[in-house]
């Protein structure tokens, strides 16, 4: 069973401003159209 979990790119294209602080969870979440468990879910994978 492949265990991988394909990040998509729509995570990379706001995941600088978040690491940096620039935006927040939420305003990450709005942004990417992701939900913020799925973005916490890719944040604890990488």
């Amino acid at each position: 069973m492949d265990n991988t979990v394909k990040i998509p790119n729509i995570f990379w294209k706001y995941y600088d401003l978040y690491r940096r602080k620039k935006i927040t969870l939420k305003q990450f979440s709005d942004l990417s159209g992701l939900s913020e468990p799925k973005i916490m879910r890719y944040l604890d994978c990488l």
